[in-house]
Order: C-alpha cells, then structure tokens, then sequence
C-alpha cells in the first residue's frame, strides 16, 4: 500500500510515521517556568545531529495554535535545558509528563519526582541515569505549528554503575541501562535482544 502524503493530513502524516520510524529515542526534558517551578515533557520527535558541535535535535509542535508548548516557551526564554533518556522504569511519570498543564503548573509536584543539583543554573531528575545539559543552539520553524530545536550538550551525566572503561574508551551497558523509546499510538519500546555485527573497515 503506498500512501501519498499531499493528499493527507497532518494528523494522518503523523500517525504513518509514528508507526513506521521505529523506535524513536524519547528527551524527557526539563525546563525552569518564569515563575521558578520546572516544566518537564517526553519528546520522541528527537535524535543525535553531530558530534562537533555536540547537538541534538528535538522537533516541538506548539500546544494550540498561537501557544508554544511550555518546553519551547522556556527554551526561547531561558536558552538551557536538562535533557533526560529515561530508562524503562520511569516509563508511567514519562507518559503522565505529557499531560497538557496550565504554564507555571508544574508536572515533577504531581508525579513526586526527585530533583538533585547538576549545573548552576538547573537540577536533573534523580532518578533518570542519563542526564545532559544543553543550551540552546538554533531554532528552525518548520511550520506555523512545528519548530526544529537544536540543542548543543554542554555536559553529560551517567550512573556510575552503567559505566565502564576499556582501553580509553567509555563503555556504558546498554542493558542495564534500558533506555525507554517510542512506538506509535500508547506503545513504547524497550530493550530486547541485542545483535553485535562488526562493521567492515
């Protein structure tokens, strides 16, 4: 079957593509509110851009159509986030995050997560295993509705316990890790079987 996108909507794009590119890591992001409570919401339009700059990139819709999202709001106001890739135990606080709240309300009270210092200016979520610092580096706005975000990490945290090091390289486990992705509809992704095929030289 072979669907043309000039003749769907944007919500119908949406879905085909939410079940189709599979699966899509999630930034589970942390902002400050003008009112000095901290916003945070689950992101999966959102991957790794480069290495130098180290940038991400996360897509952010708007909340109504004249309404930034608070991440964004916050992003463009305060140009810095904690971005958090929650492992699999986090995964019912990621979704309750997503709920649509009034600006300033902030979701970390109602869900009873833990905050603990990491930079100057933000805490992280303590209960989150990686854990990374960005400043705003560039918005692109791709739509009236749809904005790119790139995000340049300026430090990152690991639990220790994911980390190891052989000969000079970091080694973080995967597994122990259990990073929590996105599927389409209510479904998410966790690690299962993992296939090891060196690449060619």
């Amino acid at each position: 079957m072979i669907f043309d996108f000039d003749n769907l909507s944007s919500n119908n794009r949406y879905h085909l593509i939410t079940q189709t590119v599979l699966p899509r890591p999630i930034a589970w992001i942390l902002t400050q509110n003008e009112n000095q409570t901290y916003n945070v919401a689950p992101f999966s339009y959102f991957t790794a851009l480069c290495s130098d700059p180290a940038l991400l990139i996360v897509s952010i819709g708007n909340k109504s159509a004249n309404t930034m999202k608070d991440t964004k709001h916050n992003l463009v106001k305060n140009k810095e986030c904690i971005l958090h890739i929650p492992s699999a135990d986090l995964a019912e606080q990621v979704n309750q995050s997503a709920e649509n709240l009034e600006y300033g309300e902030s979701e970390l009270e109602q869900l009873g997560l833990e905050l603990v210092t990491y930079t100057d200016s933000l805490p992280r979520i303590k209960n989150a295993q990686v854990a990374m610092h960005c400043q705003l580096y560039d918005i692109h706005q791709l739509s009236a509705s749809q904005a790119a975000c790139y995000l340049e990490v300026q430090s990152l945290y690991i639990n220790d316990d994911l980390v190891t090091q052989s000969e000079n390289k970091t080694i973080i486990d995967s597994q122990a890790f259990n990073p929590l992705s996105r599927l389409g509809g209510n479904d998410y992704n966790i690690l299962g079987q993992t296939l090891t095929i060196k690449r060619p030289t």
